[in-house]
């Protein structure tokens, strides 16, 4: 985007203070950025973080950082903050990456963009696991352990205690019953005589 002039409102043709001048030009970049992305999908993003109480500016830095950093659009920061932005410089956004509540949008932003994609994932996953090529094996491991269905050869008996507080009082009777096994041996392996 070219250097964008400060044009006064009508009726205020006299000098614009600095502030007024930032105004306008922020006005003129955000006109500019929302009608260019007027079609993209992820301006749904960009209108709820609007609505959250971001700036205009923040919502799109937190848009541009939640990407990831080789599908940025301009690709550094400072780019972002001339070009796209209206700022001289980048130096607000390094103020706002200090406050902890605009990581955690930035870090909840990323999460979302996973969520989004969960069911085409999951579905590409369940049709993999269905196709009868041994190349599918991994994935129809993984949705049988997803599902439950299968349990992996380490994971049976982790958390399992075979002590004798596990056993109901029947169990222990009868296991207390048995010719030389005392109930506190409940435990143990019955040694069998091989000879």
């Amino acid at each position: 985007m070219d250097e964008i002039n400060a044009t006064p409102l009508p009726g205020l043709e006299g000098a614009l203070n600095v502030l007024e001048e930032a105004q306008l030009k922020s006005l003129h970049a955000r006109q500019i950025f929302e009608a260019q992305g007027e079609a993209e999908p992820w301006m749904d993003d960009y209108w709820d973080l609007i609505g959250k109480g971001w700036s205009w500016r923040q919502a799109v830095y937190l848009l541009w950082a939640a990407q990831p950093k080789d599908l940025r659009q301009p690709a550094t920061q400072a780019e972002l903050a001339t070009q796209v932005l209206g700022l001289a410089s980048d130096r607000v956004i390094r103020d706002w990456k200090s406050d902890e509540r605009f990581m955690a949008e930035t870090a909840r932003l990323v999460g979302s963009i996973v969520l989004k994609h969960r069911a085409d994932v999951l579905h590409a996953l369940a049709e993999v696991a269905q196709s009868r090529n041994p190349r599918a094996h991994a994935d129809r491991k993984m949705f049988l352990e997803m599902t439950g269905d299968y349990v992996a050869k380490q994971a049976i008996g982790l958390g399992v205690s075979s002590g004798v507080a596990d056993l109901d009082d029947a169990t222990l009777a009868a296991m207390a019953a048995i010719p030389g096994r005392s109930p506190v041996a409940i435990a143990e392996p019955v040694e069998q005589d091989n000879g």
